[in-house]
């Protein structure tokens, strides 16, 4: 197991420390002894081990929560946060192109740095990153990795492939002009490739990258099922296997996904996940909204992890995902705030807070409701299972590793300190994030993140971002294009 925080660490009389352990518990006035970064006691803390401590943290004035798993983002897309409103997912993955093509290695690092920015300032630790945003060689998974290792955060790069066309983001024929139909096809951004020749790629990246039990992971990632052949799913599988990794995708995010499947296999695109093989414990889906009802029990049997993305889902139009039933179900759900243009940002308290009340008007027994633990659970051991990382993370107890938030009473959401768990969820925006550790070692510090140059990410972001955008000019004028079309 990684510890990257040798020594002895107490969090001594925290206000409250909301657990997440398996018994759900929120202690008061309370201590967290930390060894070699792994969790050694909470609750009460034995004398003769607490003078033991190479370092005593006063948490009178906070709240500890586990660091949580953003399970689905897009660290290419950190530049673009703020750069479009009214767009749906067609339009949107073509300025996502715009914003993420040809980029340097420089401009990789950036982004990701920048990414880990915003999660690590607001109290997550641990993300799958659905890398990058079309073809890639291993120039740019080195430079992925190499910021991931710099920020001081847990990281599963889920290398997005894809052997097939994006069939669902290309225009009905007849329904925009011929010559910006003609112009998008000729743009060609993202070009399918073999099976055999990705498969390859991403093992040779598993092997210079992958360390299962550190602090970075490299996994497979088709970018969609319904973009890949079956060739490359059972791929995927057998390489996830091989090398105990994750699978992660995209899955059933729009009506036209769900369409699509059916035509072609004449079942749903899970039912025919299944019967390929590639359904299984190792799968975390984003975004699995348009999924048949008799699938979710499906779902629950094969220990497959849907991955909320209630921002955006709903900003992009796509739709609701039924995630009060998958959870009645018995099925482990995790939550991703997705790319910084689509949800907005990567504060994964702003997406609790939606996945608790988006889908309450659509069901007036309040017993059907996500809850606030529903929620927090998703963020935390929905997202460590997710990562396959359940054993190690998620929960603040003897034995996980030490990857915690404070948050800072001060805060007026937090006064009067009532029910820690519901005002986490309904009132903090991330702001009150006081210290950060991961694995025992301290990344953030008096709100301030300590492991990397912080201030030098912000101020060469935005030189990155408009050098990127006069690059892709083109393709920003063709996305712009067809925006304007769906308008009409």
């Amino acid at each position: 197991m990684d510890m990257p925080g040798a020594g002895t660490l107490l969090i001594r009389g925290a206000a409250a420390i909301v657990t997440m352990d398996e018994a759900g518990r929120v202690l008061r006035d309370a201590d967290i002894l930390v060894r070699d970064g792994v969790i050694e006691a909470v609750g009460e803390v034995p004398a003769e081990a607490a003078a033991q401590a190479t370092r005593v943290l006063d948490a009178r004035r906070r709240v500890v929560l586990p660091g949580m798993v953003n399970a689905h983002s897009h660290s290419p897309l950190a530049f673009a946060k703020g750069c479009y409103d009214l767009v749906n997912h067609r339009a949107a993955l073509w300025m996502f192109q715009a914003f993420t093509a040809n980029a340097t290695a420089d401009e990789i690092r950036c982004a990701a740095l920048l990414n880990c920015l915003e999660m690590l300032r607001t109290g997550t630790t641990a993300v799958i990153d659905h890398f990058p945003e079309q073809g890639f060689g291993m120039a740019e998974v080195d430079a992925v990795a190499a910021a991931y290792r710099e920020s001081g955060m847990r990281a599963n790069i889920a290398l997005r492939i894809f052997d097939e066309p994006y069939t669902d983001i290309y225009p009905p024929a007849g329904a925009f002009p011929a010559e910006l139909d003609a112009d998008l096809r000729e743009a060609a951004v993202l070009q399918p490739r073999p099976a055999g020749e990705l498969l390859a790629l991403v093992e040779e990246a598993v092997r210079r990258h992958h360390d299962p039990d550190g602090m970075l992971q490299v996994s497979p990632a088709p970018s969609n099922p319904m973009r890949c052949t079956d060739a490359l799913l059972a791929g995927c599988q057998a390489l996830a296997e091989r090398h105990d990794t994750i699978v992660h995708c995209h899955l059933l995010e729009t009506k036209v996904q769900a369409e699509i499947a059916h035509r072609r296999f004449g079942r749903s695109q899970v039912r025919h996940l299944d019967a390929i093989g590639a359904l299984t414990d190792r799968l975390s889906a984003a975004h699995v909204i348009w999924i048949d009802a008799d699938d979710i029990p499906l779902l629950a049997e094969r220990g497959v992890v849907p991955v909320h993305n209630p921002e955006s889902n709903v900003r992009g139009g796509s739709g609701i995902a039924p995630v009060a039933r998958m959870l009645r179900a018995g099925v482990r759900v995790a939550i991703g705030a997705d790319g910084s243009p689509s949800g907005g940002n990567q504060a994964m308290q702003h997406t609790l807070r939606l996945a608790t009340i988006i889908g309450r008007p659509q069901d007036p027994d309040v017993r059907n409701w996500v809850t606030t633990a529903d929620a927090l659970g998703m963020a935390t051991r929905g997202g460590a299972a997710a990562m396959r990382l359940g054993h190690r993370i998620g929960a603040v107890a003897p034995g996980m590793a030490a990857d915690l938030a404070l948050y800072d009473l001060g805060s007026p959401w937090w006064t009067p300190l009532n029910d820690p768990m519901h005002q986490f969820v309904y009132s903090e925006t991330g702001g009150s994030v006081r210290e950060v550790f991961v694995g025992g070692r301290q990344v953030v510090e008096d709100g301030r993140v300590t492991a990397f140059d912080a201030e030098a990410v912000l101020e060469e972001a935005q030189g990155r971002f408009d050098a990127l955008l006069r690059r892709n000019a083109h393709l920003l004028d063709l996305s712009r294009r067809l925006a304007s079309a769906t308008l009409r």
